[in-house]
């Protein structure tokens, strides 16, 4: 099993939902990236590091960013699973 069915397989979209709202809104919008994974990221790492992050290569999703994974339903759902996973 690849890690983002690995991901996927951990998914709930009322625990998304939950994690998301425990957070300040923020006003920050990067162009292709839904605002609850800007929001979520850039609270957690902070405003620098987290768009860093969002399009780096990720070693567990074999060099994916998260920018691509966001191409695929089943990218977006192993990107949020493993969005909640970070330390904060």
């Amino acid at each position: 099993m690849d890690m983002i069915d690995f991901f996927v397989n951990e998914y709930k979209e009322d625990e998304w939902d939950a994690f998301t709202n425990c957070f300040d809104e923020l006003d920050i919008c990067i162009e292709g990236i839904p605002h609850d994974i800007v929001n979520s990221v850039l609270t957690i790492l902070g405003s620098e590091d987290g768009y860093n992050w969002l399009h780096k290569p990720l070693h567990k999703f074999n060099g994916k960013s998260a920018m691509e994974l966001l191409k695929t339903s089943d990218g977006t759902k192993a990107l949020k699973a493993f969005i909640m996973r970070l330390p904060n």
